[in-house]
């Protein structure tokens, strides 16, 4: 004897049936019933006795409460009974904590007894069950919509379940259909169930701004979002990120992914931290969408990082370009300042604003040898850019002679001249005509000429020179306190520009003349 299904009838007037496959040997079967502590033989009644005929194998409960779970079970004189089955009965609480629109649910599980011994009282528990939810208005249309489907649920004591995204203002009736996995006709429809009224809404949308996108540690984002007060508390604050080939002309363009999120936050300041990003690539798109579950989510505006990227044009000129976008469009008359990074510290060089989300300057180049120059751009609420190290061009001049009795003192030592070298990895041989070293040089010789002016004009500064002589920076033509014979001797040179490009070398010759 196969007991298939307790459900409640959810065409009005609400009926809880039994129905059950036809066993030609029997011609009546027993209807058995338990309210609580169903596992035992004893905690059964006889409820009902049922003629069987094939076109009708169904029994109706009348006296059941719609609102109570039982436990049924079938059988005959001699013939044992069914595994027990029970019914779902549907319960609604009040609306969830912290948004008016959104219903829990619960049920007890759909469960169907694979093995039962009436004589141990021991059963085994029937795989998975699937629950489909449904919903309909209360004096609405009267079939019931499909909200959502929870699948492979085990069995549990009890089962929960949010129903989100309401209407406002709206009483609910909800029914929960549970059916079997692996046996389609086993199934049972819950009692229906009459949700409270959702509450009215606020509708007003809440300003949420991504303030600042600034860079932090030269490698990550780090993003600002202040907001207005939320009249209901949101679940999550989201944060959103794309990063287009080109920038696009409008916000419809772009594709955001969800990043991160945060819960919430009664300051009403939160701050990310992207650290899957490269600010040296280009420009990152970000807006942030507070998840409200009661209404339209609350969006804020689009912001990118600024994004700062140059070039050496010529030696006294570096050219830079950064750019900002946002939808919004950003305030043309907010401030921007081009700094430079020397050493640690930074000075500003000029301020200026953007224009169509661009901006354009040409500054005069830090000339110091060895030092590592960088530039950043800053905004008036201090968001940084990505820090910029400009590569500077190999550029090196040898002279192919020198004269250590010259009047002139620049041309009473040899040396390279060269741009912006730093201190590391920086040698200087020469060798005489036999392939002798007779001179090694491993600092790099001071910039002693000071021609920022660009009218021409050549500044020498003596001591300097002096300097690269005493600190063996550049060779007066003697080896081992004795001069050296006027004649063809060999140079090797190799030192790297920037900081992290590769070593740079060359070789040659020149005369020493006396």
């Amino acid at each position: 004897m196969v007991l298939t299904q307790v459900s409640i009838d959810t065409v009005y007037p609400q009926m809880l049936k039994l129905k059950w496959l036809f066993t030609p040997a029997a011609d009546s079967v027993s209807i058995y019933k338990c309210e609580s502590y169903c596992s035992y033989e004893n905690n059964f009644s006889r409820v009902a006795k049922v003629i069987m005929e094939v076109e009708h194998l169904e029994w109706i409960d009348i006296n059941a409460d719609l609102t109570t779970s039982y436990t049924y079970s079938i059988g005959w004189n001699y013939s044992g009974k069914s595994a027990p089955l029970n019914n779902m009965v549907l319960k609604t609480a009040s609306a969830a904590v912290g948004c008016s629109n959104s219903i829990l649910l619960s049920w007890n599980p759909y469960i169907r007894y694979k093995e039962f011994s009436w004589d141990t009282g021991t059963n085994k528990v029937m795989d998975s069950m699937n629950y489909y939810v449904y919903y309909r208005l209360k004096g609405g249309e009267t079939t019931f919509i499909l909200l959502d489907s929870l699948l492979g649920i085990c069995q549990t004591s009890k089962i929960n379940y949010e129903a989100k995204y309401l209407l406002s203002d709206t009483v609910y009736e909800f029914v929960v259909q549970a059916f079997s996995i692996n046996d389609p006709i086993l199934y049972s429809f819950s009692n229906i169930s009459v949700a409270p009224r959702t509450g009215i809404v606020n509708l007003d949308p809440v300003a949420i701004e991504i303030s600042c996108i600034s860079v932090i540690y030269e490698k990550n984002f780090i993003i600002d979002i202040i907001t207005e007060s939320f009249s209901d508390i949101f679940h999550k604050l989201y944060l959103l990120r794309d990063k287009p080939d080109k920038i696009p002309e409008n916000k419809e363009s772009l594709s955001f992914s969800i990043i991160d999120s945060t819960d919430y936050n009664p300051n009403n300041q939160y701050t990310f931290i992207d650290n899957k990003v490269d600010p040296k690539s280009g420009l990152y798109y970000y807006m942030v969408v507070a998840d409200n579950k009661c209404k339209l989510n609350d969006t804020s505006n689009i912001l990118t990082n600024i994004y700062l990227y140059g070039k050496r044009v010529e030696k006294y000129g570096d050219s830079i370009f950064f750019v900002q976008q946002g939808f919004p469009p950003l305030n043309p008359n907010d401030i921007y300042e081009v700094n430079r990074r020397v050493d640690g510290s930074e000075s500003n060089i000029t301020s200026l604003t953007l224009l169509n989300n661009r901006c354009y300057v040409d500054v005069e180049p830090f000339l110091e040898d060895g030092i590592v120059v960088k530039y950043v751009v800053k905004s008036d609420n201090n968001c940084y850019s990505n820090p910029l190290t400009i590569e500077h061009e190999p550029k090196m001049k040898i002279p192919n002679a020198f004269y250590p009795e010259s009047r002139k003192i620049e041309n009473q030592t040899f040396f390279p001249i060269l741009s912006f070298p730093p201190e590391n990895n920086y040698l200087f041989i020469i060798y005489n005509r036999w392939g002798q070293e007779i001179f090694r040089a491993t600092k790099p010789p001071h910039y002693c000429f000071f021609d920022r002016s660009l009218e021409g004009a050549v500044n020498i500064n003596m001591s300097c020179l002096q300097q690269n002589k005493d600190e063996q920076r550049s060779w007066d033509g003697t080896f081992q306190g004795k001069k050296c014979p006027p004649g063809i001797y060999a140079y090797k040179i190799s030192y790297a520009f920037n900081e992290g490009s590769e070593l740079y070398s060359t070789s040659g010759t020149f005369m020493l003349m006396r």
